[in-house]
């Protein structure tokens, strides 16, 4: 099950330990993994937002999270392949939900 979710992104600047290089949201290709409040890790993808998100920026997007244990202001954490956390994500509002067939 995947959720589609409008949230708040915060990318930490790279000396709160962040990323060093800038995300392009709209191309779908970043795909780092939440951290849920249970502290179940999720994977999660961008597909819109802003044409680039540069460390330390914040911004509206929209997040797939292949989980259905995210709800209307969930605070979720943001962590790249090495399990550093590189971001925040506040849940605006669930849009929906998808199940694999």
């Amino acid at each position: 099950m995947s959720v589609y979710v409008e949230a708040m992104l915060l990318l930490l600047p790279p000396d709160a330990g962040g990323r060093t290089a800038p995300v392009a949201p709209r191309e779908g290709s970043y795909r780092p993994f939440a951290r849920l409040d249970d502290g179940q890790l999720s994977r999660a993808r961008l597909f819109e937002g802003p044409p680039s998100l540069a460390p330390g920026d914040a911004a509206r997007v929209m997040l797939e999270v292949e989980t259905d244990a995210v709800a209307d202001g969930d605070e979720l954490a943001l962590l790249e392949h090495d399990q550093r956390v590189v971001g925040s994500v506040t849940v605006l509002r669930v849009c929906g939900r998808a199940s694999i067939v």
